[in-house]
């Protein structure tokens, strides 16, 4: 008999946008991994639920998209150091005994590209902007802090979650309107995006 083979997937509120189900999906085929890498879509009622049907149904791991990241550490039953310091969870195991561990690469992933795509690139030559204040950018917030930005400006649509986010990580993060991210952007030696657009 040979063994089932390895289920993961992304879940997402939507999915569409993933490019998570390619990527995945070339390296099992690239290495002859026996293995499903399937979009997921859940609502943000249903995460749970969904959580623990897809580990009934055999599945190994999860990444997460938006908009569950906050909420996928929340369901966790452990999470990493640094995933509860961000407040937010990418990556799901779903292990055998009925537990949910957390872990968030975001942060690690941004900054290796960061750096690939702009060696000269270094966190204190300069303010940061970072548009978006979910689960994404509090990694890069995260990120950003370790690698020494001297200030990181976050401006989301709703103000009160990118103030939350400030108060979370505390200095030099600071929260700002979204009508000031043009102004904040002026002197900004790196500008993020980790909202849906």
């Amino acid at each position: 008999m040979t063994a089932a083979p390895a289920l993961a997937g992304v879940v997402g509120w939507p999915i569409g946008h993933s490019r998570s189900p390619r990527l995945h999906g070339h390296w099992l085929r690239r290495y002859g991994i026996a293995g499903y890498y399937i979009p997921i879509a859940l609502p943000p009622d249903g995460l749970a639920a969904g959580l623990h049907a897809l580990r009934t149904l055999g599945f190994r791991g999860i990444n997460v998209t938006i908009p569950h990241k906050e909420a996928a550490l929340a369901l966790a039953d452990e999470a990493t150091d640094l995933a509860r310091a961000i407040g937010a969870a990418n990556t799901l195991t779903l292990r055998t005994d009925g537990t949910i561990h957390a872990d968030n690469t975001d942060g690690y992933g941004f900054v290796a590209n960061l750096r690939q795509q702009v060696p000269a690139w270094r966190a204190g030559a300069g303010p940061a902007l970072v548009l978006g204040a979910g689960g994404s950018a509090r990694a890069v917030v995260a990120a950003l802090v370790a690698e020494g930005a001297p200030e990181v400006r976050v401006t989301g649509r709703t103000l009160s979650r990118a103030e939350a986010l400030a108060a979370h990580f505390g200095p030099p993060v600071v929260a700002l309107p979204w009508a000031a991210a043009g102004v904040a952007a002026g002197d900004a030696a790196v500008i993020v995006n980790t909202t849906p657009l």
